[in-house]
């Protein structure tokens, strides 16, 4: 597994369309990717992510960062002996979900943020670890989970069955397409599993990025007839260029990527999640993309 994300200095981006909204213009001045999603409608009504189980798997998060309002529990699943982000990822991932700063604004800023250490400072992970940390998901019994990361290896099958079981115990799994376009075939796990919202990228002129991977189930082409071609990934796409989130300590920063893209989709699903009376969001549709085809 690695990580999905290529940092990059904020430049400004010249309008090609004199139709894009007010909301566009506003994002191309350093504003909110939350504007361009409409979150701003539901907070008015009082929907903010309250009571949402998020499960952020990635490097962790400082216990004090000022920009997060409601961390119930930090687990480290590492061989290090650490609870802290000293990477940034999980930190800059879970301030595009939840974060309240105002020049960083997440879509859920009340979201039950439970950050889950799977990734060393070397970015070193195994398929144990990620075994160990699902099934704590699973007894915990979270609502929304997001993988800013990913592998080539769809072939991990303790790792892909962990998943499967996941999604059957209803936990809503977000996960980076990965980060190896343009060319097809270029899909990371666990992103390219049916049960999984694999996210791509695209920039401010709504064309698919070029780093977003992209193409048809590569294990469904090397195991079905050669007129058979495979399951079309990625399954929806989001901003994935120079977004704000969260720095390891304060401030904001921008990075680019699906790694990105991933909890953006993943915000908008703990925002979606939160107007659902809690006693039947377990009736969410077997399959979750059909939520999020409804809303993006």
């Amino acid at each position: 597994m690695s990580f999905s994300e290529k940092e990059k200095h904020f430049h400004h981006l010249g309008l090609s369309n004199s139709s894009l909204n007010w909301s566009r213009h506003l994002l191309m001045q350093r504003s909110q990717v939350t504007s361009l999603f409409g979150a701003d409608a539901l907070w008015r009504k009082g929907y903010t992510g309250a009571k949402v189980k998020m499960a952020i798997f990635d490097t962790r998060i400082r216990a004090d960062h000022p920009h997060f309002r409601n961390i119930k529990e930090r687990t480290n699943w590492t061989n290090e002996d650490t609870l802290n982000d000293n990477l940034g990822h999980g930190t800059f991932v879970a301030g595009v979900i939840a974060g309240e700063d105002a020049e960083c604004l997440g879509f859920a800023p009340d979201t039950e943020i439970y950050a889950f250490r799977v990734f060393t400072d070397a970015q070193v992970s195994y398929t144990s670890w990620f075994l160990d940390a699902f099934n704590y998901a699973i007894a915990i019994n979270m609502d929304v989970l997001n993988l800013s990361i990913g592998g080539p290896d769809y072939l991990d099958l303790p790792f892909v069955e962990k998943v499967w079981e996941i999604t059957a115990n209803n936990i809503i799994m977000v996960s980076a397409i990965g980060n190896d376009g343009p060319l097809y075939g270029t899909l990371n796990n666990p992103a390219d599993q049916s049960d999984v919202i694999g996210v791509g990228g695209i920039d401010y002129s709504d064309h698919i990025a070029s780093f977003s991977s992209r193409g048809m189930s590569i294990e469904v082409l090397l195991s079905a007839p050669s007129f058979y071609y495979g399951r079309v990934k990625p399954d929806v796409v989001a901003y994935g260029r120079e977004i704000m989130g969260s720095k390891i300590s304060t401030g904001c920063k921008q990075l680019s990527g699906t790694s990105v893209a991933s909890p953006v989709v993943a915000g908008v699903v703990c925002l979606l999640v939160s107007i659902i009376p809690e006693n039947r969001r377990k009736e969410i549709p077997d399959h979750p993309t059909q939520m999020i085809y409804h809303i993006l």
